[in-house]
């Protein structure tokens, strides 16, 4: 397993630079078999997490590590007073020889360059002090051992890794609440290739079928095809299914947390438990009961929910049909509400075989616009098409047009008037160039109706995590979806 590059220079970026500049000024002593800093963060997060990303996996590390790091602590000070009480400074055993043979060895100007003065005296008095004020501190590192030039290589490696994974794990807690896997917010593909959310909840006209209730959510007219939502429901509820909205930006944000909160017993299963406090969490820093409540009512409306695509003329006759979840079930356990939620063939066979498409969650989360969440990952999965198909252009762009049924075909607008969602994309369309996301610039023609974008190329390190075979095979779905188009046409 590799982590990724763009999750590893992030953590980098945030090291504090008493670890970081150690690792730089020591490179070549302590650290030649790493080729720098990202390397040696990725080999020690490697070390000690490997595949164990979760909040209270890490944890657990992480409380392991600093119990290491005290008693690391303990044996040093203890083998530092045995060797300055029992054996002479002239002796290598003391702490002090080194500088005691400095002393004895170079001339007075060369030991006050490296000292600070040439009585021996001061120096060693200075050294017990700074000892002491580091044994006392807690947060104090191994590698800001006063004496640390002591010790043998292996043990400044070691003692440097220790130090690394707690700093990074730190890093991890502040900025992604303990869960490694929410560095990115992952959306699988099957979830672009159709308009399955709306930038706002509204209610659609169901009607009755043989086996559920159907409501037509979008019209290709041009390709004779309709996108329908599917309802299970009690026959006897007419009511209950009449209040049924489509799924919006909070559905979304719900299955995004979901995906990151999917653990090594998923791809045996199919199902994750997960608590609904997690997921409120995700929506609001202090979520109320409303919230709880909201959340379970939509979980549970997903797994009776369906979408197919069909012709117009054949109805009855679907071309392709998908479900999120199989089943959920609200567990109450220790005084918490959990969610075990069993997954759909279409969804959990996209998720394990990584047929994903990642944007950071910082700049996820960075997005105000309801819109713009629900087209960012559509944003990016273009990105990353146009980096491998085509050259950028004079400003080092990416470019490409697009008509207005490009987003009819992967966003749910309420409004019926064209007009009023060309200003919608145009919207969130500004928030992504504003925020340096994705886009650089975009323009659009009224004459021709098509959006002109210009997007960002892929960094090196999105490039290494993004360019992979999984991230830009299409999934047997999308194939299915790219070959109906092509019929549509």
């Amino acid at each position: 397993m590799a982590y990724p590059k763009q999750l590893i220079t992030t953590l980098c970026e945030q090291l504090p630079e008493n670890l970081s500049g150690f690792f730089n000024i020591e490179h070549r002593k302590y650290f030649q078999g790493f080729e720098d800093i990202n390397d040696m963060v990725s080999s020690t997060m490697w070390d000690f997490i490997k595949d164990e990303t979760s909040k209270s996996e890490i944890s657990n590390i992480n409380n392991v590590q600093i119990k290491m790091r005290r008693q690391k602590k303990a044996r040093w000070m203890a083998a530092y007073e045995k060797g300055a009480s029992e054996y002479p400074i002239t002796d290598k055993k003391n702490p002090f020889f080194s500088i005691q043979d400095a002393y004895s060895t170079l001339s007075g100007q060369a030991f006050m360059k490296i000292y600070e003065t040439n009585d021996l005296e001061k120096v060693i008095e200075s050294l017990k002090q700074a000892v002491k004020e580091w044994s006392g501190n807690d947060k104090s590192l191994l590698t800001e051992f006063p004496l640390i030039s002591s010790k043998t290589k292996r043990q400044v490696l070691d003692s440097f890794k220790i130090d690394l994974i707690i700093s990074i794990i730190k890093i991890i807690n502040d900025s992604l609440d303990g869960n490694i896997e929410s560095y990115f917010a992952k959306k699988p593909t099957i979830l672009l290739d159709n308009p399955l959310f709306s930038p706002s909840k509204y209610s659609v006209p169901f009607k009755q079928t043989v086996n559920s209730y159907v409501a037509d959510l979008v019209s290709y007219d041009k390709d004779d095809m309709v996108f329908q939502m599917l309802v299970n429901c009690d026959p006897n509820k007419m009511d209950d299914i009449q209040n049924l909205k489509v799924f919006d930006s909070r559905d979304n944000q719900i299955l995004l947390t979901l995906f990151n909160n999917i653990h090594l017993d998923f791809y045996q299963s199919k199902q994750i438990v997960i608590e609904v406090g997690a997921i409120a969490k995700s929506m609001v820093s202090r979520p109320n009961k409303r919230l709880y409540e909201d959340v379970k009512m939509r979980v549970h409306n997903m797994a009776r929910t369906g979408f197919r695509l069909c012709k117009k003329d054949k109805p009855n006759d679907p071309v392709f049909t998908f479900s999120l979840f199989d089943s959920v079930e609200t567990i109450k356990q220790n005084n918490h509400e959990y969610l075990a939620i069993t997954f759909g063939n279409t969804l959990f066979e996209a998720i394990t075989k990584q047929k994903m498409i990642s944007v950071t969650s910082s700049n996820y989360n960075s997005l105000d616009n309801d819109l713009s969440k629900l087209l960012y990952h559509h944003l990016q999965r273009e990105r990353i098409s146009l980096s491998t198909s085509v050259a950028p252009d004079a400003n080092e762009l990416l470019y490409k047009k697009y008509d207005y049924s490009f987003f009819q075909r992967i966003i749910l607008f309420r409004s019926k008037k064209k007009k009023e969602n060309i200003q919608l994309i145009t919207e969130t369309l500004k928030e992504f160039k504003e925020k340096a996301i994705a886009l650089s610039d975009f323009r659009y023609d009224h004459q021709t109706g098509c959006f002109h974008l210009y997007f960002f190329l892929l960094s090196e390190d999105e490039k290494a995590d993004l360019l992979s075979t999984n991230e830009l095979h299409d999934n047997d779905l999308s194939v299915l979806s790219e070959s109906i188009t092509a019929e549509r046409l």
